[in-house]
């Protein structure tokens, strides 16, 4: 049984590389396969394929994967928007949402409303609130990881511009929020959710038929923002680092701003639902009134982490944006009935909404990235027994599909091949899940080696 657990694991290993290996380009990883639709690409894809790459390079011996993390965020930086260009979303410091250079005619002329293209005749789409505070964390990472001072050098004007994006163009309706809306006066087509659950039918209230209004506030980003704001202020602050990097009242600016936030956030997001029960809003409406729909993007909350590193080098305890009293409450929201799966994952929608359906895009059915990042997230607050559960599950979906797919439905003890209205099937090769298949079994491996 063990031999054949290790051939199980050394197949599961060889499918997420290879899957890697092909999905790598000249400007970095692209979303899905070239043949895909989503071959080409796509920021949020690349940065969170990045942070599922550096988490696990050490096991890489050829040492490929930080040499293509790097590769990504210079293509990142490239593409980093420079004006402001209300037809495809584009502010300065804003990262990329969606980048083609061709094969993009559905977008860009068959579409019913065509999306902007640039001189180029490349798309160049910004449609995306969550790209700017991963870019940004995947720079940190890998700063961390290699300790390449060139590149610093190099990314940190960069990193500048994506950071006060933050502070002064992040926040549309200044409630102190990271949120995203789509112009009033543009023309071009485009995405009118902009974040990682980018569906039309993924914002909605529970109860009614309105359309939530703008600035939408999603509350995963609001724990990538808190992180970044964290991670860059000890950066400038931090004594180790090249002099002309300090930057001592500009670090006090960010550690303020997050300060600010996680402040706001245990307000507005936490829902109080009686005998020491809590869940978080999946995002805040233009109006300030919280979505309250159970979503795993609560998990990401877990997930977007920063850790302080000591005198003597230690890492202190992990500090993400939510209060330290409201993480158990979350983490047994989380692992409930109507979002985990023992045999798939998590669901992106409680299975209690009024909106739920396992075979949707968005409102029901399974991402893996999106259960790796709870597993990861669970892990970061001591509950490694729960991460172990979540990791075991995905891998059963991996192992049944064989492939690093981009979601899935799970429905009455079953696993179901996820189709859109119009038949397409979801993405055989996605990045995003191949890194986080990667992660998933390194780190099984190392937590629980009868974990197979």
């Amino acid at each position: 049984m063990e031999n054949m657990a290790d051939k199980l694991d050394e197949f599961l290993w060889e499918m997420g590389l290879k899957t890697i290996r092909e999905l790598e380009t000249e400007r970095g990883i692209m979303a899905s396969g070239r043949e895909e639709i989503y071959g080409c690409i796509f920021g949020r894809d690349s940065l969170l394929t990045s942070l599922s790459l550096l988490r696990i390079y050490h096991k890489d011996t050829e040492w490929r994967f930080l040499p293509l993390v790097k590769k990504v965020l210079e293509n990142m930086a490239l593409l980093q928007g420079k004006e402001v260009n209300i037809e495809n979303g584009e502010e300065p410091g804003k990262c990329i949402h969606e980048f083609r250079t061709a094969g993009h005619e559905h977008l860009t002329k068959n579409a019913e409303k065509p999306w902007h293209t640039h001189t180029d005749d490349s798309l160049r789409n910004y449609d995306s609130v969550d790209s700017t505070p991963l870019f940004l964390m995947a720079i940190h990472a890998y700063w961390r990881a290699s300790g390449d001072k060139d590149f610093m050098r190099a990314i940190l004007p960069h990193a500048r511009a994506a950071l006060d994006w933050l502070l002064n163009r992040g926040d549309t309706n200044g409630d102190g929020f990271i949120d995203y809306r789509f112009h009033p006066e543009r023309l071009s087509g485009g995405l009118v959710v902009q974040s990682w659950m980018d569906s039309g039918a993924s914002i909605f209230y529970e109860h009614g038929e309105s359309q939530p209004p703008y600035p939408i506030a999603p509350v995963e980003v609001q724990a990538y923002a808190y992180v970044v704001l964290r991670q860059w202020s000890d950066f400038f602050s931090t004594r180790q680092n090249e002099e002309t990097w300090r930057d001592t009242a500009y670090a006090e600016t960010l550690k303020a701003r997050a300060d600010d936030l996680k402040t706001r956030f245990n307000k507005a997001f936490i829902l109080h639902r009686g005998n020491a029960k809590y869940s978080l809003a999946y995002a805040l409406d233009g109006n300030g009134t919280p979505l309250t729909s159970a979503r795993s993007s609560m998990g990401h909350c877990l997930w977007a982490v920063h850790r302080n590193t000591g005198v003597y080098g230690e890492q202190t305890a992990p500090d993400g944006i939510i209060d330290q009293k409201y993480i158990e409450p979350l983490v047994r929201r989380l692992l409930a009935r109507d979002l985990f799966l023992p045999r798939a994952g998590i669901r992106t929608l409680s299975s209690r909404s009024s909106h739920f359906a396992p075979g949707s895009y968005h409102n029901g059915s399974v991402w893996p990235h999106d259960t790796a990042m709870l597993a990861e997230g669970l892990e970061n607050f001591g509950f490694k027994e729960e991460a172990v559960r979540v990791r075991k599950a995905l891998l059963r979906a991996y192992m049944h599909f064989k492939t690093p797919l981009e979601l899935f439905a799970y429905s009455k003890g079953r696993y179901c091949e996820y189709k859109d209205a119009s038949g397409r099937g979801a993405c055989r090769k996605q990045a995003w899940s191949a890194g986080s298949l990667l992660t998933t079994l390194d780190i099984l491996q190392s937590s629980d080696p009868a974990s197979s």
